[in-house]
């Protein structure tokens, strides 16, 4: 765990490309990368300029000129930190990638905008 504070969810979301009303996330993996990654920082796992340096590394030393490869990069530095931090292992990275090449995950979709929940059905 660190003693360093939390920043606030402002600073991290600075960090992704925005759109103007917000985070862009073009697939669904974008998303849940963002969410693993800041959800672990917040619970105190690693410090942020950690992650945010390998982030760094990534990207000039693999990134595209255009940055259209920025949540590639986000990945990488993501699994880089978490084998460095003992989360996981290599192998276990290296097995969980197999599986989803085999074995993707469904299609998901979302919409912008409210969520509406059905009410109850009886049975």
């Amino acid at each position: 765990m660190t003693d360093q504070p939390t920043p606030p969810p402002q600073a991290i979301l600075d960090m992704l490309p925005d759109d103007g009303d917000g985070p862009v996330f073009q697939e669904p993996w974008q998303a849940r990368i963002f969410a693993l990654i800041s959800t672990m920082y917040m619970d105190g796992r690693y410090a942020w300029d950690d992650f945010k340096d390998l982030l760094i590394d990534e990207i000039q030393s693999h990134g595209a000129n255009d940055g259209m490869d920025y949540y590639e990069r986000w990945l990488a530095a993501a699994e880089r930190l978490v084998t460095a931090k003992g989360i996981a292992e290599d192998s276990d990275l290296a097995e969980r990638k197999e599986h989803l090449a085999h074995h993707p995950p469904h299609p998901t979709t979302s919409e912008p905008g409210p969520i509406a929940v059905d009410p109850a059905r009886k049975a």
